[in-house]
């Protein structure tokens, strides 16, 4: 995990939310992530406005999101 969080901390790229910290001394161990305009993707895809994406919209975003290629 810690290797992981390692990596993450120095991807840059306009499509990842920037890794900021991760604190892991104690119970619960926290992510700390750069502030997304949008909130959390989840809870932007339940609110209204996610709600009334169309399908073409909502496909990019998955492509975004799981697209693996020039991520540094």
């Amino acid at each position: 995990f810690l290797s992981e969080a390692k990596l993450m901390h120095h991807l840059r790229h306009p499509k990842l939310v920037q890794l900021m910290a991760v604190c892991t001394k104690t119970e619960p161990i926290w992510i700390i992530t750069e502030l997304t305009v949008n909130g959390a993707l989840l809870d932007y895809l339940r609110k209204d406005e996610g709600r009334t994406l169309g399908f073409p919209i909502l496909a990019d975003m998955a492509g975004q999101v799981s697209r693996q290629n020039k991520l540094i």
